[in-house]
Order: C-alpha cells, then structure tokens, then sequence
C-alpha cells in the first residue's frame, strides 16, 4: 500500500482499521469454506454407506448439528470491509473507552471503600478489646465492692448486735448555761489563764515558767559566748541545738521550749492528761483546786478559759463556779489540736538586730496640734 502524504495522518488510523478487518473477514472466509467443506464429507460420507445403525445415524445428526452451529457462528461475524462504518466504529472505540475508564474508576471506589472498611473493622476491634478490658476492670470493682458491702452488713449486724446487748442508760441532767453579760474587768486586773482539755480544767501560771526560761537562756548565751559578734546577733542553729533540749514542768503542764521563726524565744504548754480538775472537783467545796480558787481577789482578776470541743461540759461547771465567787469570766472556743504557747521576756533575739525604725519627723515650730 503506497504511503500517505503527512497532511492524510489524520486518516492513518482508519486506514489501519480497515486492513485489519480485511485480514479478519478473509480468514473467516477461509474457515467457512472449510467447515462447509466437513459439512460435504459428512454428507457424501453417509450416501454412500449402505447401511446405517441407529447408534450411528444418532452421532451423525450430532455432528451435523455441531457444524451447523458453526457455521452460524461464522456467518454471525462474518462483515463485509465495504460496509464498515468508519465514524461508528470510532464512536464504538470511544464509547468503550468511556465504559472501561469508569469500571477502573468503579474499582478504584471500591478499593478504597475496601480499604476504609479495613480500617473501621480494625477500630471496631480495637474498641472491643478495650471495652472487653474495662468489661474485666469494672467487674473486678464490682466483686471488690461485693465484699465491702458484704463486709459492711456484716459489721452493721455485730454492732445491731452489740447495742441490742447493751443496758439503756438514762439521758444525762440538763446544763443549766447562764446568759453572757459582757463587761469589761476592773481596772489593773490580772488575767488568769485556763485550759479546759480532755474534760478537765488546767490553769496555766505562766510568769514562773517565764521568768526561768528568761535565766536559763541567758546562761546559756554567757557559757557558751553566743553573743561575741554584735553585728551577727545569736547563732539561732548553735542556740536551738542546747535550747530545744530543755524543758519544764508543774502538776499540770510539761512545757517544751522551741524557736518561733528562727529568731523569737517560746513555751508549749502540754497537759498532763489526768492532772486537771474533773467535774467532781469543781462542785466539791472542799478540793484542793476549790481552795486555792478561794485564794483570787476577784477585784484585781479575771479569768480567761480556752475550750476544746471534748470538755465544753466542765467549762460550764467552772464558769459556774466563778459566778458563784464573783469573779468575772470570759472563753474562746479552740481546735481539738490547739496549743498553748507563751513568749520569753528579756527581749532575747537570736539573729542580727533588726534595723532600728527611723525617728519621726519633728514638729515645725509655732503650730498647735
């Protein structure tokens, strides 16, 4: 076939069409003439058998229909090169081509949707087992909580038990509690200190256990030459080491000494549990603490009772007692943990001197304030 000028390769396609096609047509032509050639043997082979059985004449028909079929399927696709149209075939192309790219793109979808599937059944598994684990974790608690509660009843059981056991007593008389009349003390009184703790009443005199730790400090600065450099004041490490070794004590109290910020001098007050004044005490006249009670003028003193939550009971029998004597009362309620600490007198310092606070200003001169 002679060659095309480059302004006809446009057509080039179609030309190259139309020569396979022919090559096509020519070949099925070929197979049909040698099919309908079988076809001719078969037919020249059974006239000239005399005889023919009934087995054989069923196999023949069977072939028969075979290549009958055959050559119906040939037929079938059997095209004439003139009659192909060019346009429709190309449109035919273009048409499958369009089919096959939205199949890939079908198949892509679906991959992908396999692929996010995939992944949200392995999430779900994953979940599972999570939830599977906080199934285990929480039925765990439940048996844990099972036998508190077990425990429990059974603990509420012995106690219902116990109190069923325990004779009835009778409800304890009423507290006959005065109104509060405020007043303030006489003028120049003293104030007289009590500790009301663990259902007893404690009176703290204090200005002794001051005045001895007031000596026994400075003994301690002039042995031990505490106070050599002025400008560093007492060593407040080499002083609490020997300070916080000694302590004192009454019938009533121990008293620990300790430090206050690094630098200040104080007394804890620690009742002796079982040396207060009970509530016997207090109503009985003829005790040693109703007798030394006899001693206080009570023109020149007051009393100040600190009350822990356990014995505001005895307070109310103390304050009584006081009003029976005439001497006025006041209390602050304290924590069950509240401590009685006191301060050393002699202006003792452990540290530098602080800064001296600077004069104040003087007055101008000729004004009246």
């Amino acid at each position: 076939m002679a060659r095309r000028k480059p302004d006809d390769d446009d057509d080039g396609g179609l030309d190259s069409l139309l020569d396979t096609m022919t090559n096509v047509v020519g070949i099925l032509v070929l197979i049909l003439i040698v099919t309908q050639m079988s076809v001719a043997e078969v037919v020249a082979r059974i006239t000239t058998e005399s005889t023919v059985d009934a087995e054989t004449l069923a196999e023949l028909k069977k072939q028969l229909a075979e290549k009958e079929e055959e050559k119906e399927d040939l037929e079938s696709v059997l095209v004439d090169p003139l009659s192909i149209d060019a346009e429709k075939q190309l449109a035919e192309l273009e048409r499958k081509k369009e089919l096959l790219e939205r199949r890939r793109k079908l198949l892509e979808e679906k991959e992908k949707q396999k692929n996010e599937f995939a992944i949200k059944i392995q999430q779900d598994r994953e979940m599972a087992e999570k939830r599977k684990k906080e199934i285990e974790d929480t039925e765990a608690k439940r048996e844990e909580l099972k036998a508190v509660v077990e425990s429990s009843l059974e603990r509420r059981a012995e106690l219902k038990a116990r109190l069923a056991r325990t004779p009835k007593t009778e409800a304890p008389a009423d507290i006959e509690v005065s109104i509060p009349n405020p007043r303030p003390p006489p003028p120049g009184a003293k104030q007289l200190i009590f500790f009301c703790k663990n259902d007893q009443v404690y009176p703290i005199l204090s200005d002794p256990f001051r005045e001895r730790a007031e000596a026994k400090a400075r003994q301690l600065i002039a042995r031990f030459k505490l106070d050599r450099d002025p400008e560093a004041g007492i060593d407040p490490k080499a002083f609490g080491e020997k300070w916080e070794r000694l302590d004192d004590s009454d019938r009533y109290f121990n008293v620990e000494y300790f430090i206050a910020g690094n630098r200040y001098l104080r007394l804890k007050f620690i009742p002796l549990e079982g040396k207060g004044a009970t509530d016997e005490e207090l109503k009985n006249p003829r005790s040693q603490f109703r007798k030394a009670m006899t001693t206080i003028d009570p023109t020149k003193a007051y009393a100040r009772f600190f009350v822990a939550p356990d014995s505001f009971g005895v307070y109310v029998t103390a304050r009584r007692v006081c009003s029976e004597m005439g001497l006025l009362a006041g209390w602050e309620a304290v924590a069950d943990n509240w401590e009685y600490t006191s301060w050393v007198p002699g202006d003792i310092e452990l540290g530098p001197p602080q800064p001296k606070e600077p004069p104040k200003p003087g007055k101008p001169q000729n004004l009246i304030d």
